[in-house]
């Protein structure tokens, strides 16, 4: 009865801190400065969390980590097979590429390692003693996609959702913050490169990546 109990108040908690963030964001129309908040929140978890951080960088499953780099590979190369339009056959304009690839590491540096310091390691630190594997990972993802609500686009919601399922699965099985980081940057920055999230009006990712691209 008490484990029920943490559990439903776990489940009341996530569900107060999503539904709080998601209505302050839009209420004070915020979506502009989520790149700072998501930046700030990191690293005071990372100040606070350094020590237990500094254990799960590096994966410890080291057999499974060829297939995960493969499989990573494969799902890109499909994308830009599926998606990728004229992207490869336009005529290249090496100076948009070499600001692209600067854009690539603020994605990185501030938007998908400040997500999964806050979505994976925090999240599962936190509540993977209240939950089984199957409950934590749908209760990550549907939290993750929740949070993106706030960009107003049904495509960001659905990509979030399947896109967190994919890394919260290969976080719990690798152990490795590290690698399901690259997987997000890759997967990521290739959705954004390939035009995806054209509605995606409130970040300042896309807007700089619209920037250098049409400009």
């Amino acid at each position: 009865m008490d484990k029920m109990n943490r559990k439903k108040q776990k489940l009341i908690e996530i569900f107060l801190i999503t539904f709080f963030f998601i209505i302050f964001v839009i209420l004070f129309q915020l979506q502009s400065f989520i790149i700072a908040m998501l930046l700030v929140t990191s690293l005071v978890i990372i100040l606070y969390f350094k020590n237990e951080i500094i254990k799960i960088i590096l994966p410890k499953k080291t057999k499974s980590i060829l297939n995960f780099i493969f499989f990573d590979i494969f799902l890109i190369i499909s994308m830009i097979i599926i998606f990728g339009n004229d992207v490869f056959t336009n005529e290249l304009d090496f100076k948009k590429y070499f600001f692209i690839s600067i854009l690539l590491l603020f994605y990185l540096f501030f938007s998908v390692i400040p997500q999964e310091i806050i979505f994976r390691f925090l999240f599962f630190y936190r509540y993977k003693d209240y939950f089984d594997q199957n409950e934590i990972l749908l209760l990550n993802s549907l939290v993750f996609c929740f949070c993106h609500i706030i960009y107003f686009d049904i495509y960001i919601l659905l990509f979030s959702f399947f896109g967190n399922l994919l890394f919260s699965f290969n976080y719990m099985k690798n152990k490795s913050l590290l690698l399901v980081t690259i997987e997000h940057f890759l997967i990521g920055q290739t959705l954004i490169i390939l035009g995806f999230f054209n509605n995606f009006n409130f970040s300042l990712i896309k807007k700089l990546y619209n920037l250098v691209l049409i400009n």
